[in-house]
């Protein structure tokens, strides 16, 4: 009996297997790379290490201020936002709410909220998302003070306060 052809070997095939799966890895890997978003690099650390001390002062201000907050998501859609502050502090006619997606920029979101009452907001369409990780960040439209959060969806209503680090 002639031995079989090389072709039908079991062994060539299987040698064969391991740098064809490394080279179709590296083209996935390659794709993956070229059509992502890399949002989560920065081009400049040394200007986003001075915001962060600005920010750190929006944070101070609003822990003098008394500030915290109570976002609720409404069945509507709707964003409900109660603020309390202590006595004396005026609040804003409007504040902002930012919803920042934990890792993917393109989901990210900046809702107005218009004052309904004392330390009451409302946004009428704000379409809370229900599910995903997202850092929460309510702030004056001076951009004097903010309060943070973070919430994984919105089916239940979320505290928010001064970052104190």
């Amino acid at each position: 009996m002639p031995p079989k052809p090389w072709y039908r070997q079991l062994w060539p095939w299987l040698l064969m297997s391991m740098p064809a799966a490394a080279v179709v890895g590296g083209a996935i890997t390659f794709w993956l790379a070229a059509t992502s978003n890399n949002a989560l690099v920065v081009d400049d650390y040394y200007r986003e290490g001075k915001a962060i001390n600005l920010e750190l002062d929006r944070d101070r201000t609003a822990a003098q201020l008394g500030l915290s907050a109570e976002l609720t998501r409404e069945a509507d859609a709707a964003a409900t936002l109660r603020i309390g502050a202590s006595a004396g502090t005026a609040l804003p006619a409007f504040v902002t709410l930012h919803l920042v997606h934990a890792t993917r920029a393109e989901l990210d979101r900046t809702i107005p909220l218009a004052s309904v009452g004392p330390g009451r907001y409302f946004a009428p369409q704000a379409q809370l998302p229900r599910s995903g990780r997202w850092n929460v960040v309510v702030e004056d439209p001076d951009r004097h003070w903010r309060l943070v959060g973070t919430a994984t969806g919105f089916d239940s209503p979320l505290r928010l306060g001064a970052d104190r680090r």
